[in-house]
């Protein structure tokens, strides 16, 4: 019965370990991506770029880009448009490496997660009158 408990701790310690754990430098700097989106004008694929800037506490401030690569494209101010630019606002959980952004002139909710130290996994929801859903695997980019 020991060494059941002797195995059962020494996986308990190993499992532990191998849990992400991140520094909020982790999340500065710049990326880049490819963006599957759909909007009230229909499925569109952009280029995205999301700069990001994280304090010591994890709040981030930021700016998300995007350039229409092929599709209808978005809105700006109600009129159709082929790029756009937000400035956005969030938190960093290093433990989990899960972020959280929101646009701070529209209503768009971003969830990240980090992947590695080089990838993170984000989606935007924004709901409303002109509603966005969009997908992006990002890469971090030389500065």
């Amino acid at each position: 019965m020991n060494t059941r408990i002797i195995i059962a701790l020494s996986l308990l310690v190993a499992l532990t370990g191998c849990a992400p754990h991140f520094q909020a430098s982790d999340l500065n700097g710049t990326w880049s991506g490819v963006d599957h989106t759909i909007n009230s004008r229909g499925k569109s694929l952009t280029t995205k770029i999301i700069t990001l800037n994280v304090d010591d506490n994890g709040l981030i401030t930021g700016t998300t880009t995007w350039s229409l690569v092929d599709g209808p494209g978005g809105n700006h101010n109600d009129k159709p448009v082929a790029s756009d630019s937000e400035d956005v606002i969030g938190a960093f959980d290093t433990a989990t490496g899960e972020f959280y952004l929101v646009e701070t002139r529209e209503n768009g909710h971003w969830r990240g997660q980090m992947l590695s130290r080089d990838r993170v996994r984000a989606f935007l929801v924004q709901t409303g009158e002109k509603p966005v859903v969009s997908t992006v695997e990002l890469t971090r980019q030389a500065d």
